[in-house]
């Protein structure tokens, strides 16, 4: 049996390194499942957030890991929305770096672990990430080298593990509206900090099928794209300055914009279920 390295109310572990916080609204199919994903050969931080779940399964499922002491679970009494619910989980820890993860995903095992190693050796490096699959599939999707310009146009990073300080200095997990990951990751290149690939598998995504929120992202997208625009306006400002630093090629840089920028040529929805019939990266 592998070694139980969870974080146990009123037992003393030391202090972990590493935080995983989980927001969860009507994920009680996948909670328990998600939770014991993080198995690392040392202590972990992880609190589950029921962001105010309107379901039957999800309280029962908490119930368990809190029985078990799987995880610390804090309720919101409504629904506040995944940034609200991170922050929370994040006020709950106190591990120098931190990872947040869907609660119907899953992580590879020890992997955690070797992003933490990646941030101990480098302080040069702010956030590191790794390649992922989807659950019940074998397929490989190797994740991009970190580059803002291409974060300018494209929402083609996985979940990071984060160096606390670094998440706090950029105010967190702030945006209400839809793609907050890609917000924080504009926030990240805003100010200048640094991101490396680890080539290892980190994450398990759970392929649905037209789930609500996507869908109404996807729907939505072109406004969703102009409000993340206007609150990163200084990034954007740069856009040749981070063109003149980006490793992707010339001819990709000047089509770029036209491609993923704009995208004039077809509706927002039919681009993206074109990109997602291309890639087995995550539409998110």
């Amino acid at each position: 049996m592998a070694e139980d390295t969870r974080i146990r109310p009123g037992v003393d572990h030391g202090s972990p390194r590493i935080a995983v916080i989980i927001p969860c609204f009507n994920d009680g199919a996948f909670i328990e499942e998600t939770v014991a994903s993080v198995r690392e050969a040392e202590p972990v931080e992880i609190v589950v957030v029921d962001d105010g779940s309107t379901d039957e399964r999800t309280p029962v499922a908490l119930a368990a890991i809190e029985a078990r002491g799987d995880a610390k679970v804090v309720r919101h009494q409504v629904n506040t929305g995944i940034s609200a619910a991170r922050m929370t989980g994040l006020a709950q820890t106190s591990a120098r770096y931190v990872y947040p993860l869907d609660g119907d995903d899953a992580l590879e095992p020890r992997s955690l672990a070797v992003l933490a190693d990646r941030l101990d050796n480098d302080a040069a490096v702010d956030f590191a990430y790794g390649n992922g699959t989807y659950l019940g599939d074998d397929e490989v999707w190797t994740s991009r080298p970190w580059d803002p310009f291409t974060l300018l146009y494209l929402n083609a990073w996985p979940p990071c593990l984060i160096r606390r300080d670094v998440l706090l200095a950029v105010g967190g997990w702030s945006h209400t509206d839809c793609y907050e990951d890609w917000d924080l990751l504009f926030a990240l290149a805003e100010h200048d900090y640094e991101g490396a690939h680890v080539d290892q598998i980190v994450l398990h995504y759970r392929r649905h099928v037209g789930g609500r929120e996507h869908r109404r992202c996807l729907q939505q997208f072109g406004r969703a794209y102009r409000v993340l625009r206007a609150r990163h306006q200084p990034l954007f400002a740069r856009r040749a300055e981070l063109a003149g630093r980006s490793p992707v090629p010339w001819r990709t840089r000047l089509l770029m914009p036209l491609r993923h920028g704009s995208r004039p040529l077809l509706p927002y929805w039919l681009y993206w279920w074109l990109r997602g019939r291309r890639t087995q990266r995550p539409r998110s």
